[in-house]
């Protein structure tokens, strides 16, 4: 296998990793994995997002014609999403408290496979009769689908943020502007979140106006790749510095931009990973089937009955060998279909 100049993959792999050890933590409420609950403060949603602003405008590049770019990004999206979706809506069955014929006949049943198929996830996140007993924080089936939304919403609009900064002789202006925009929309939602005690608030922070600053800043890190890698020792510690202040501090102004310069520091300068770009293969199976496994777990009662390190390892290693699986039997096939 041909190494890239980049661990991108590598990147993506950890970073999927460290979400599915962060959301184990916070849907189980156990005390013995508390010191794990660190991990979603240093890594979450945002990081993905940076680095699909660079990799997308990479994609896009090198696509032949916008036809071409929509056709590979729904080849690499929709045949594992949509195989979580059926597969929890039929596959569940047997673990709800409904009958089968209730189940399937439920309109709970048919707003979920819609809502879901359709990436509007916040519609029905639930399916009937399943995941209701106290140890759960919510009947969420899939919480980790959210994001999916947004990317697809960031994907239908790079055509036009690509011809834009292809034609202008300030890509970077635009790109600020960008950027301002997306962190004053999410500042002004979290502001209003904060006073008012309203989720619809923080709901609205979560959307593709408030994320699309790291998609900017991951397009403004591609726009500038050669000045950044002329400068990215000088600049990797101030950045650093502004994402711990700003963490620190509750704040978000600048975290995109920080990160975005962490990020393509770390996978233009650890050489040494680059090798192990075929992790970065089974990073998007990892988020999608995390939830669901860890759901079902919880249910059937192993993180209550089992030794909690074993449970977690066990957890752990599903998902891995669930996403492989799901790499090598779905996803590449799909991607490499002509």
């Amino acid at each position: 296998m041909s190494t890239r100049d980049n661990c991108f993959g590598v990147l993506r792999f950890v970073f999927a990793l460290i979400i599915v050890i962060a959301h184990l933590c916070v849907l189980t409420q156990i005390p013995d994995l508390e010191c794990t609950r660190w991990l979603s403060l240093v890594v979450n949603r945002t990081a993905f997002f940076v680095i699909s602003g660079f990799l997308i405008m990479v994609s896009y590049d090198h696509s032949n014609g916008i036809g071409h770019f929509f056709q590979k990004r729904a080849r690499r999206i929709f045949p594992a999403y949509i195989s979580i979706i059926l597969c929890c809506a039929i596959g569940l069955v047997w673990l709800s408290s409904y009958s089968a014929t209730d189940y399937f006949t439920h309109p709970m049943w048919w707003r979920y496979v819609l809502a879901n198929l359709s990436f509007l996830n916040f519609l029905q996140p639930c399916l009937p009769g399943l995941f209701e007993e106290d140890i759960f924080i919510n009947c969420s089936v899939n919480a980790a689908l959210w994001t999916q939304k947004v990317e697809i919403g960031f994907y239908l609009i790079v055509p036009i943020l690509a011809y834009i900064l292809h034609k202008s002789r300030k890509a970077w202006a635009w790109l600020l502007a960008i950027y301002l925009g997306s962190v004053l929309w999410s500042n002004i939602f979290m502001y209003l979140a904060d006073h008012s005690g309203k989720s619809m608030y923080m709901f609205l922070e979560h959307q593709l106006p408030g994320c699309l600053s790291y998609f900017a800043a991951g397009m403004f890190a591609y726009q500038y790749k050669e000045l950044f890698m002329k400068y990215r020792h000088w600049i990797i510690i101030p950045a650093i510095a502004i994402v711990v202040f700003e963490k620190m501090m509750g704040m978000s102004w600048l975290q995109p931009a920080g990160n975005a310069a962490i990020l393509l520091w770390c996978a233009y300068s650890l050489h040494a990973l680059n090798k192990l770009e075929w992790l970065g293969n089974y990073s998007y199976g990892m988020y999608l089937y995390h939830c669901p496994i860890l759901m079902v777990m919880m249910s059937l009662g192993i993180f209550r009955t089992w030794n909690v390190w074993i449970a977690s390892g066990v957890f752990i290693g599903v998902v891995l060998v669930a996403s492989a699986l799901s790499w090598h039997l779905m996803e590449k096939r799909f991607i490499n279909r002509h």
